[in-house]
């Protein structure tokens, strides 16, 4: 049984500075804040990066404005990583224009794009406790395919400052997130450094058993497979609800596309009392197709948690049109590309316990991470009928490597039914689009 713990500071001064040499090290934040001037809603994202693959930096922002559902201002660039500074026991990271600066719980955040006409100086002021993810289970240590590394996060910030667009000056306030992750492994040669696989076995046997823990037995409804869920993949969303609780979902990608998550629900109602759940369902709404790569997104999700007697079911959907950034693999042994889909949304949902129930609304972030498969897109989805309704199975197969579809029905109560379809598919007749989960 897992109680609720009122927890110090996780962070030391070293965490929060950089880890170099790392394969890959990054500060990441997410802001949802409002300009007072015009009461407009805007999204803005930035990060930047470190990789020793190359070895490069990687700097980016997206700014969407949410009101009149538009992006705005973005950029993504790869440089030399010489002109990426950053310095141990702080956050204190600078690339031209950009940095991030602070200890927990004050930060500041500077971007300046002259080009684009574009600088913000946000401030940035703890509202909860820094977080590892999973820090219950594997002190903020994950797994990425054969590798792993640690992520640790800020849920609730208060942000203010100012915000400079098309020589236009807004004061701006709203909620800020904050994320640093560090480790070693590779997105395009995922099976090139095996040094420490007996660290990622261990962790994976960790979040296991924490998963399992917080489970109890259950045949499910429904279950699915696509192959650009791959474990190089995840499901991602943050928001701060308007009554102050936030969220945070993770999902690590083992090719499911509905059922249980490999992830985890983190919630804080007051930013000291954090609840993990393990035992998470989840389901796709909607998916966004990229024709070019064969592969398909969530752009409308369902999440489901239990822990103990507490409950909690979320909706996260993209309220406007998003961004896709889509790096192609030059060499493409096992995936064609790295694709990060950034969605502006909106979540509601509800939480109760024994003692209350509580609604949970407000704008949220959705992001996707992809990495589509040389084979295309390839599923398999069963769905049980289960008693007292019934007993039976379906089955349907999509398959872009084998150009076929195939759909199977067989139930045995409430009176027996054979029902089989076939069909040959061409995927570069599929439009990009939109379309419901069924």
């Amino acid at each position: 049984m897992i109680e609720k713990v009122k927890l110090k500071n996780p962070w030391t001064p070293q965490d929060e500075g950089d880890h170099y040499p790392s394969m890959k090290e990054w500060w990441c934040i997410e802001t949802l804040f409002k300009t007072l001037e015009d009461n407009r809603k805007w999204n803005l994202k930035t990060s930047m990066a470190y990789e020793m693959e190359t070895p490069s930096c990687f700097i980016t922002y997206i700014l969407f404005d949410m009101t009149n559902k538009k992006c705005v201002a973005h950029k993504y660039l790869n440089d030399d990583v010489k002109k990426l500074s950053f310095k141990k026991n702080k956050v204190d990271v600078s690339y031209k224009g950009f940095s991030y600066k602070g200890l927990y719980p004050d930060y500041h955040i500077h971007l300046e794009d002259s080009k684009q006409g574009f600088t913000a100086d946000m401030d940035y002021k703890a509202q909860s406790l820094p977080r590892w993810s999973a820090q219950d289970a594997t002190n903020g240590y994950l797994p990425i395919g054969l590798d792993y590394y640690r992520y640790g996060w800020l849920l609730n910030c208060n942000l203010s400052g100012k915000l400079c667009l098309s020589n236009k000056l807004y004061t701006i306030e709203g909620k800020g997130y904050l994320e640093h992750a560090y480790g070693n492994w590779s997105y395009e040669n995922p099976f090139q450094k095996l040094s420490g696989i007996k660290k990622t076995i261990s962790t994976y046997a960790r979040l296991g058993t924490r998963w399992l823990s917080q489970r109890r037995p259950r045949f499910p409804q429904g279950i699915g497979f696509a192959t650009e869920n791959n474990l190089m993949g995840y499901d991602w969303f943050w928001g701060v609800s308007d009554n102050d609780w936030s969220v945070f979902y993770g999902n690590t990608m083992f090719w499911l596309t509905e059922g249980p998550s490999i992830g985890i629900l983190s919630i804080t109602p007051d930013g000291k009392e954090f609840w993990d759940f393990y035992n998470v369902q989840f389901h796709y709404n909607k998916l966004i197709y990229i024709k070019e790569y064969d592969m398909y997104y969530p752009c409308d999700m369902e999440v489901t948690g239990q822990l103990d007697d507490k409950k909690i079911h979320l909706r996260a959907w993209m309220t406007m049109e998003g961004y896709e950034y889509i790096d192609p693999f030059k060499k493409g042994n096992f995936y064609k590309a790295f694709v990060m889909c950034e969605m502006p949304s909106q979540m509601k949902g509800v939480y109760t316990d024994n003692e209350r129930t509580v609604k949970l609304q407000g704008d949220c972030k959705i992001v996707q991470q992809r990495q589509p498969s040389i084979l295309g897109h390839n599923s398999l989805k069963f769905d049980f009928l289960l008693p007292p309704k019934g007993v039976g199975i379906s089955v349907d197969l999509h398959s872009s490597y084998l150009g076929k579809k195939l759909f199977t029905k067989f139930q045995l109560m409430p009176y027996p039914k054979i029902k089989c379809g076939f069909r040959r598919i061409n995927s570069s007749k599929i439009n990009n689009k939109t379309k419901t989960n069924n």
